[in-house]
Order: C-alpha cells, then sequence, then structure tokens
C-alpha cells in the first residue's frame, strides 16, 4: 500500500498539441490529483461537476481560467478553489506550455460510501485482496 507521493514535476509532465494531456499523481478513495498538461490552443470547455470540490494550482506558464462568468489569468503561484456546481473551464492562450496541478476532492454520498467499503472489505481478502491494494 503506498504511503505517500512524490515525484519531480519536470520529469513526469507531458504534452500533445492537440488535446489537454492529464497526469495521473495519486488516487485517494475520494481525493485525487493530477496535472493538467496543456499546449497553446488546448481548451477545456466550461463544465460543472456537481458531486467534487477542485482546487487549481497553477505551476508553470500561463494561460486563462474561466470560472463563473469570468476570466481570470492563470500565472505561476496562482491558486483557485472551484467547490461543486461552479462551471469552469481553461484556455491555453498564453505561454506554449501551461501545467494546472489539480486537486479533487469527491463528496460521498450512499452509493460512493458503499462502494469503498466493498472495496475495503476485498483489500482484506488472503488470496485477491492484493488486486486492491
Amino acid at each position: 500500500m503506498k504511503r505517500f507521493f512524490a515525484a519531480n514535476v519536470a520529469e513526469i509532465k507531458k504534452f500533445s498539441p492537440d488535446q489537454l494531456a492529464n497526469v495521473n499523481l495519486w488516487d485517494g478513495e475520494a481525493f485525487f490529483g493530477r496535472l493538467l498538461c496543456f499546449s497553446r490552443g488546448n481548451v477545456v470547455r466550461y463544465h460543472r461537476h456537481e458531486h467534487t470540490d477542485e482546487a487549481f494550482d497553477v505551476l508553470e506558464g500561463e494561460g486563462t481560467i474561466l470560472i463563473d462568468g469570468r476570466e481570470l489569468r492563470g500565472t505561476p503561484g496562482m491558486t483557485l478553489y472551484v467547490p461543486a456546481g461552479v462551471e469552469h473551464g481553461f484556455r491555453a492562450d498564453g505561454t506554449a506550455q501551461w501545467i494546472v496541478r489539480e486537486t479533487v476532492h469527491e463528496r460521498i454520498y450512499a452509493g460512493r460510501a458503499a462502494k469503498m467499503i466493498a472495496r475495503a472489505a476485498l483489500k482484506r481478502l488472503p488470496l485477491i485482496g492484493s488486486r486492491f491494494r
């Protein structure tokens, strides 16, 4: 079982000229992180998540963050919290490459809680548990 995650962004970042490249960093039960690696011209259209809260931290480059009808310049050091239900998107219209770390917390409801309990139980079975760790 992993106890922590550590990585050097310079070593794991990747880019695609055609679409946003997602690099998974960690995946907890209801908490995960990834790098959003934008090449100039990549766009994530306005959307909303009804059951997830997100935080975005701009690590490298710059672009435009669209949130709740506003446009914000995303530059290194900027952090943004987007609660569930708020419309947001991204437009890579700045530097050639733009890296944003996304941290997501999924709100837990009955169905998700049942899946988490089942997974925890499967982890404890002697013969198949290692597949779920």
